[in-house]
């Protein structure tokens, strides 16, 4: 954006790179300020740890999927916004590696002590991406017909938000029946205002932010790099850079809230940040009817091989996720490291590759 104004037609690469660090590096210092307001808040309400990373922590911190998903559908690259949506997935439960290296005391999924409802709410996730990428091609097979793609992708959104707040719902059960999240007015306390507004302005900044990511993702993606003599491509593009920049806030959160000795609410946070991302798809469809977009997925198809991909990427990742708080493995590697949590970093990285070597300009 600010690249544009100052270069204009000479639009050097490292610019474009500069603007990424330090838009990225707002939504570090406002996210690195959320993880202890939401420890006090969910002391505060007396609530568990885990409901507050799956509710609060994770909505605010998807705040730049929602902001840069909608501003790249407004604009018509669609690509873009999948990109980044199946790309947050990806690198969100990459933080359990991360989370991992911080701690080095084996794996954090097999913890004891962590709520058994981050299985239930991590399967969640791989049933709302896989809903997901069935509605993506369901909708390009109906290309040649615009009134039934019309109809199924408005189906396929409310199905998902549907999906999405039943799943929420099952979670919160979940929490109480097991004593995560406790009852009884008497024990609450009083929400400070100087608190909440600590949380609204932090959310504002991130997504101020993440608005800014998007304008410089779309930028970038067909831009062309000398180095390699073509564009990165929208998806890489989305699935990569955006999908880092705006998994800052869960990072690090994730890590500030180790750090307190409240591993339910990083994790809650991480499998919560990425039901809300795939709930982002509904809010997006809203996006394009309001700028007159009858189908959010005209045009697009042209790199629908790597948004598959990138789904089915995340999808692998969660179900890996899955395997490791199911099995809960206490054996040890690399000093310190679980083997699920090298098993995601190798895949995710694998996967990126894949995805690098089939973007197209």
């Amino acid at each position: 954006m600010f690249s544009k104004m100052i270069f204009g037609a000479d639009l050097p690469t490292w610019s474009l790179f500069l603007e990424l660090i330090v838009a990225g590096t707002i939504v570090i210092l406002a996210g690195s300020r959320l993880a202890r307001s939401a420890d006090k808040l969910a002391d505060r309400l007396n609530v568990g740890s885990g409901w507050i990373g799956l509710i609060l922590l994770a909505t605010i911190t998807s705040l730049p999927e929602l902001v840069t998903g909608g501003t790249a559908t407004a604009i018509g690259n669609v690509d873009l916004a999948m990109g980044a949506i199946f790309g947050s997935c990806c690198f969100n439960i990459t933080l359990i590696f991360m989370l991992n290296a911080f701690r080095r005391e084996g794996s954090v999924l097999g913890v004891d002590e962590i709520s058994k409802s981050h299985t239930l709410t991590s399967s969640f996730g791989l049933a709302l991406m896989t809903t997901a990428l069935l509605g993506i091609v369901m909708i390009e097979k109906f290309q040649s017909r615009p009134e039934w793609a019309q109809a199924c992708e408005l189906v396929w959104a409310v199905v998902i938000a549907v999906a999405y707040l039943g799943c929420i719902r099952l979670v919160y059960r979940c929490e109480h029946e097991q004593g995560a999240a406790t009852s009884g007015a008497g024990q609450r306390q009083p929400v400070g205002r100087a608190l909440i507004v600590h949380l609204t302005v932090m959310a504002i900044i991130i997504a101020g932010a993440a608005w800014w990511l998007a304008v410089i993702g779309d930028t970038l993606s067909t831009h062309e790099i000398k180095m390699i003599g073509r564009p990165l491509g929208a998806t890489f593009v989305g699935a990569f850079f955006l999908a880092f920049a705006t998994s800052l806030p869960e990072i690090v959160t994730s890590i500030a809230a180790v750090r307190m000795g409240n591993l339910d609410l990083a994790l809650g946070n991480i499998f919560g940040s990425n039901m809300f991302n795939i709930f982002v798809i509904p809010c997006l469809k809203l996006v394009s009817m309001g700028s007159g977009q009858e189908l959010m997925f005209a045009g697009a198809g042209e790199n629908s091989t790597s948004t598959l991909i990138t789904g089915l990427l995340a999808i692998l990742l969660t179900a890996i996720a899955v395997g490791g708080l199911t099995y809960k493995s206490k054996r040890r590697l690399l000093r310190g490291f679980g083997f699920d949590s090298l098993l995601i970093v190798v895949t995710y990285v694998g996967g990126m590759l894949l995805l690098l070597m089939n973007g197209s300009p």
